[in-house]
């Protein structure tokens, strides 16, 4: 069965991908604030939430080449149609 992808790729777009790792983030610092007695800003700049931030951003570029790759297969295969909303 023949399924339409409207955006064009299959998964997260790259901006939800990085809204989604900010919130997660900040539920992290403000958990680490509540155990430490810090702020949830104090915890979001300290060295080890700027290190997963940082580190996070070369996984979501991995993810979307992932996202594209798999699009490309499920497209050879025909199991999805490439077919844009404006022509339907």
């Amino acid at each position: 069965m023949e399924q339409h992808v409207p955006s064009g790729i299959l998964g997260m777009t790259e901006p939800e991908l990085y809204g989604y790792l900010k919130d997660l983030l900040h539920e992290e610092a403000s958990e680490a604030a509540e155990e430490s007695g810090e702020s949830v800003d104090d915890e979001l700049e300290s060295a080890g939430f700027a290190a997963a931030g940082a580190a996070s951003t070369y996984a979501i570029k991995l993810i979307m080449a992932n996202n594209a790759f798999l699009t490309r297969q499920l497209l050879d295969l025909g199991l999805i149609d490439a077919a844009n909303d404006a022509g339907e």
